[in-house]
């Protein structure tokens, strides 16, 4: 299982916040400075967002752009999407594939356009969700339930999906293990992030078929730097 870290982007700086909330957590830095660091700990992949886009409150594209260009095997870009020029611009910049987490609940034939003109092997659904609810638009509005979600992303037919539990991100309280059996049901490329700060949760989320987890917190705090592979 491959571990990707995770850059999240809001004005123009890193910053790895508790449960999404703005102005808490940490404020890591320069993107590029923290992404030349993922490069030199041996990791080859990246997971990119832009975190005021994706709320609506702003565009942090040109600084992802620039990240874009270090050489990174994969880099999945999220936050905001929501349009075919701006999956475009980041695909044609160096994106490996781009993650989507609203437009496929509130716009699903708006998705499938964009899925179909920048092809299913390069689209990543991500489930985000707290209380057994999806979020969307930054984490600011509860949509379906979790198992609704899940049932209707089984049938898609893109790269994979992200399951986000959004109740533990930022915090490292631990692995949704009732999530992780839910999700057996999905298919394709399966990723995992949220509570995650030991190796015993990165086994667990193995053993449960996921074939990456993302990285944020125990990153930045250096609980599991270093760990690419398990």
């Amino acid at each position: 299982m491959k571990v990707i870290p995770a850059l999240d982007v809001s004005s123009r700086l890193v910053v790895k916040r508790v449960r999404g909330i703005p102005g808490t957590g940490l404020v890591v830095g320069d993107p590029m400075k923290v992404a030349r660091e993922v490069l030199e700990e041996g990791y080859d992949s990246l997971h990119l967002v832009d975190l005021d886009a994706a709320a609506g409150t702003g565009d942090n594209s040109a600084t992802l752009l620039k990240v874009l260009k270090l050489p990174f095997k994969w880099i999945q870009v999220g936050g905001g999407v929501r349009s075919l020029d701006r999956a475009n611009l980041y695909l044609k910049s160096g994106a490996s594939a781009i993650v989507f987490s609203t437009l496929p609940f509130t716009d699903p034939e708006k998705f499938d356009y964009i899925t179909r003109e920048i092809g299913k092997d390069k689209v990543l659904v991500s489930l985000d969700y707290a209380n057994g609810r999806i979020l969307t638009r930054g984490w600011t509005v509860s949509s379906i339930s979790l198992d609704q979600a899940i049932s209707k992303v089984g049938k898609m037919d893109v790269k994979g999906t992200v399951l986000t539990h959004v109740g533990t991100e930022g915090t490292e309280g631990g692995v949704d293990e009732g999530a992780l059996i839910v999700a057996k049901g999905l298919r394709g490329l399966k990723e995992y992030a949220g509570g995650v700060s030991t190796m015993e949760h990165l086994l667990k989320i193995k053993s449960a078929g996921f074939d990456a987890v993302l990285l944020g917190m125990a990153f930045h705090d250096r609980k599991l730097r270093g760990v690419v592979d398990v």
